[in-house]
């Protein structure tokens, strides 16, 4: 007898990534250290073995997220995704 092929899973579809503080904050709710300088804000996640910084720019009234990037780093590349992927889990979507 043949077996029966079970079909997979279906994947959830991409999260689309912030891209302002509105965004930010209901995703991953309020952060654990903010700095303020002069149209600019620096926002700091907490995670168990991570920090991830958001660095975010005044346009007009709204900010924006221009870069982003972890503590301990990841190899050639500003954020390191699995420092991201723990935030995402940190109680899931805000």
């Amino acid at each position: 007898m043949m077996p029966v092929p079970v079909p997979l899973p279906t994947l959830p579809p991409p999260r689309t990534p912030p891209t302002d503080a509105q965004s930010l904050r209901a995703r991953y709710g309020t952060p654990d250290f903010v700095r303020r300088e002069m149209g600019t804000e620096l926002w700091r996640y907490d995670g168990e073995a991570c920090s991830i910084f958001f660095f975010l720019y005044r346009e007009g009234d709204a900010l924006k997220l221009r870069y982003s990037e972890t503590t301990p780093r990841g190899m050639n590349m500003a954020a390191d995704p699995r420092c991201v992927e723990s935030l995402n889990a940190r109680g899931g979507m805000f």
